[in-house]
């Protein structure tokens, strides 16, 4: 489990920074999500949840420096089917030539659960090209699971509307030695300011594995069935200074 999540995720994360920061000022930003299922790098995480992050980002010499907080809350009849999570994010960005790039080390834990704690380290590349072309990798230093993805689409103005669309595509290598998993899936949506200070979003997604990773039917609390895809929808507000 990992930062790659409707909120703060890599591609969020490792592109955003260098646009906003300005010379030596603070920003902070909060971003809240309700979405009717989390997928996350070929798996389901959980069933109508709840995402909370919040951060501030400051630009040093050209490098722009960030600290995060994101919080997951399953709620709804599934619940008890999947962990909660809280994680907290280190990480700079900066631009290049042609490209921009991000390094974060995230600490991941787990509130209530028996899930244990874990570092994992990311990083990801974008370039300057038609549909923005992302590389993510991750490698987590105490489980050692480890994986690549690649996403790009494309992005245009409707409006008073930004809309995108974009694929995705990745393996992720357990560090139990058990198979591993490859995916793909895509998400399309569209968010709008609604003040200065304040954006609304929408968006839908579907993912499918080469494993049977997402939740099919939950009963008792436990994930009883399966199945190899999943699909989901979420709206979200960010607020940001």
């Amino acid at each position: 489990m990992t930062l790659t999540r409707t909120l703060l995720s890599a591609t969020t994360l490792m592109a955003c920074p260098p646009l906003f920061a300005e010379a030596g000022e603070k920003r902070f930003f909060v971003d809240a999500a309700a979405v009717s299922a989390l997928h996350d790098r070929g798996e389901q995480i959980g069933r109508e949840v709840f995402e909370f992050g919040a951060g501030v980002e400051m630009d040093v010499q050209g490098v722009t420096v960030y600290g995060a907080f994101y919080r997951l809350l399953p709620v709804g009849s599934g619940q008890a089917a999947f962990d909660d999570e809280a994680d907290y994010t280190l990480g700079m960005a900066w631009a290049g030539k042609g490209y921009s790039a991000d390094v974060s080390a995230n600490w991941l834990t787990f509130p209530g659960e028996e899930t244990e704690a874990s570092l994992e380290l990311a990083a990801s590349v974008t370039l300057d090209a038609p549909f923005a072309p992302t590389l993510i990798g991750f490698y987590d230093a105490d489980l050692e699971d480890r994986g690549l993805e690649i996403a790009a689409g494309p992005e245009w103005e409707m409006g008073e509307w930004t809309v995108y669309a974009f694929g995705r595509a990745g393996f992720v290598h357990p560090g139990d030695g058990s198979a591993h998993r490859s995916y793909f899936g895509g998400e399309a949506g569209a968010s709008r300011p609604v003040s200065e200070f304040a954006e609304i979003g929408f968006f839908a997604r579907a993912d499918m594995a080469d494993d049977d990773s997402f939740a099919r039917r939950i009963q008792g609390g436990d994930i009883t069935a399966f199945r190899n895809s999943g699909v989901a929808a979420g709206v979200s507000l960010s607020l940001s200074r």
